[in-house]
């Protein structure tokens, strides 16, 4: 199990996780919340899938941001068009996040671990303590055990 793990914090811009991807030349990360509670994760291509949606979903989700944040909508069809071209800025992690399915506690045991790999929908799996990120365990790791 790696102990460090770079993650990320579910009210980031999408700017920002890509700096930090592209940074530590990561895929993917598991995404916190202000708790520490792993709430998902998230990686590049959840961020180009989001910039190669629809413009109509783009701005939709920007514009749920600015009302979360402001409590009014974006009322000019052009000026929502703009920010929706750089949803990127306006948008956060959370808005396009995975649920935290691939997760497994850290006093699971060694055949709860390899069961829990083989569903997995990546080769990696967040290590977990009451909620809180502890690790992760990557397919290599398992094979390196044997």
């Amino acid at each position: 199990m790696t102990t460090h793990v770079d993650c990320a914090y579910e009210g980031w811009s999408l700017q920002r996780l890509q700096n930090l991807l592209n940074q530590k030349e990561l895929t993917r990360v598991p995404v916190i919340a202000s708790d520490h509670q792993l709430v998902g994760s998230v990686g590049s291509a959840d961020i180009y899938r989001l910039m190669n949606q629809e413009e109509t979903y783009r701005a939709q989700l920007v514009n749920d941001n600015f009302r979360r944040t402001t409590g009014s909508d974006i009322d000019n069809l052009d000026e929502l068009t703009q920010w929706s071209r750089r949803a990127q800025v306006y948008c956060t992690v959370h808005q396009i996040m995975q649920p935290a399915d691939n997760q497994i506690d850290i006093s699971a045991s060694q055949s709860e671990l390899k069961a829990a790999m083989l569903h997995a929908s990546n080769q990696t799996l967040w290590v977990t303590r009451l909620g809180l990120l502890v690790g992760k365990i990557e397919a290599v790791d398992l094979l390196t055990d044997c």
